[in-house]
């Protein structure tokens, strides 16, 4: 891969940050991991490029992160993740504690001593960045389900014996398969309308105090304020005019 290459499949905010060294990056991953790994790696890094933007971590940390991730996200557990993502430092902590106790096995020095630094790691703000990125959303995770439950709606709604579990079915039918053109109109008519009620019962409360100080100034009577017009006019949006 090229830098040229590299800096076409990056987002455009993100095409400033990609240097040589990324490039040296990824075609060592292919040497070491192979095309597969590579390609994997590639699409995650594009993918989560968003996260580079904030200019809160350094690109070295971010490759890192990716990495790591790329590796969780093919099955590998916390410590293998950790492991091929960190060979020399995973390498260096496993050769220490050999040293310190000679008795001591690879899965308990695993377990005991590199898992803190994995777990350390592993709740990071920035790789906790990366796999919110990397998470499939809930909606699309679950659209099967979503369609079986739609499914026994529809039956219901023709099959059912009372009218109201077929009225009940219809409804949500019709709820959950709305254009979502439709529901944004429902919504912007229903805040609208709120609102006109809202300027209409202020409108209310000011009329009526207006006209409780004539009564008391003596301007007017309560049976001329009984008998008086109120006289709706329309500009731009509603305003109410007493005669």
């Amino acid at each position: 891969m090229t830098l040229d290459e590299l800096k076409e499949a990056v987002p455009k905010h993100s095409r400033g940050l990609i240097n040589q060294r990324i490039v040296d990056v990824f075609n060592a991953l292919e040497l070491d991991q192979g095309e597969d790994f590579a390609e994997h790696y590639k699409q995650n890094f594009v993918s989560m490029s968003s996260i580079m933007k904030t200019g809160k971590f350094s690109t070295k940390d971010y490759i890192n992160a990716v990495k790591y991730v790329s590796h969780k996200l093919l099955e590998n557990s916390d410590i293998d993740a950790y492991h091929l993502t960190f060979p020399e430092r995973y390498n260096r902590l496993m050769s220490k504690w050999r040293e310190l106790d000679e008795r001591m096995t690879e899965e308990e020095i695993r377990g005991s001593k590199i898992s803190p630094y994995v777990t350390a790691y592993k709740k990071t703000e920035l790789v906790t960045k990366v796999l919110e990125q990397s998470l499939v959303p809930s909606r699309i995770l679950n659209a099967p389900m979503f369609q079986d439950a739609l499914n026994v709606q529809a039956s219901l709604m023709y099959t059912a014996r009372s009218e109201q579990v077929r009225s009940q079915a219809a409804e949500s039918v019709m709820k959950y398969t709305m254009s979502p053109e439709i529901q944004k109109i429902e919504l912007e008519i229903g805040v609208k309308g709120q609102d006109e009620i809202m300027a209409l019962r202020t409108e209310m409360h000011r009329l009526a105090s207006q006209q409780q100080g004539t009564i008391e100034s003596g301007t007017n009577t309560s049976l001329q304020i009984a008998e008086q017009k109120i006289l709706h006019e329309i500009v731009e949006d509603t305003e109410i005019i007493d005669a």
